[in-house]
């Protein structure tokens, strides 16, 4: 992926730390399904205007995710969840930002890592990782709501794709069978993606739909338990 390069450190630049965190991903009955290892940029210590200059991000707001489920279920449409692997990782880097060698993988060199990638943990990660993501939905005909700038959608000849974002996540929405399978192979096609299938949990909810029923509810049963464990 090229997300750094060993190099000497500038006289003239600072070097931002990294640190390994570790998580455990859970279903929506809170059952473990995956361990994470990931290693981040320790962003505390980078200087405004010379590491960074945007940071904002935005994310999809809930009533658009309550609005449009219901739209989904009146109207009978697939719904699809995907997870992009490492989303930050796909933004490109403009800004000079050296970090220190991880732990477990230092050569002894004296080097740093000069990075080409928008590393989790820096200021402007998520950034990045929202303008790449706008690009490539633009440029595949999406258009962006003025009211929710992270709902795109897609409408022509009766044919209705809609996708919403949170981060890394992504519920896909479609009037056919066949338009989610184009709509996961389009997405597949520009970075690594997990297919989720229907979704089940997102953003800390749990999501149960009856299709026959016509009938979808969205719960925090788990999350209520745990607060009151």
């Amino acid at each position: 992926m090229g997300t750094w390069e060993l190099q000497d450190l500038p006289k003239d630049r600072n070097a931002v730390g990294c640190k390994w965190v570790f998580q455990k991903k859970t279903n929506k009955e809170g059952q473990v399904v995956k361990y994470k290892a990931r290693l981040v940029a320790q962003g505390y210590s980078q200087i405004p205007g010379m590491d960074f200059l945007e940071t904002f991000a935005p994310v999809v707001h809930l009533e658009s995710i309550r609005a449009i489920l219901a739209l989904a279920v009146v109207n009978n449409w697939e719904i699809g969840q995907m997870d992009v692997k490492g989303a930050y990782l796909n933004g490109d880097l403009q800004e000079e930002i050296y970090m220190r060698q991880p732990e477990g993988f230092n050569d002894g060199s004296g080097h740093v890592c000069r990075l080409h990638k928008t590393l989790y943990g820096l200021k402007q990660s998520g950034h990045k990782w929202n303008r790449k993501l706008h690009r490539k939905l633009t440029e595949l005909g999406y258009k962006q709501l003025e009211a929710d700038p992270c709902v795109y959608l897609q409408e022509q000849k009766g044919e209705v794709q809609i996708i919403t974002v949170w981060v890394d996540d992504l519920l896909l929405f479609t009037n056919s069978p066949k338009l989610m399978e184009e709509l996961k192979r389009d997405l597949q096609d520009l970075f690594e993606v997990t297919d989720l299938g229907e979704p089940q949990k997102i953003i800390g909810f749990e999501i149960e739909r009856d299709r026959e029923a016509g009938k979808i509810q969205i719960l925090q049963q788990h999350y209520i338990e745990s607060i009151l464990k």
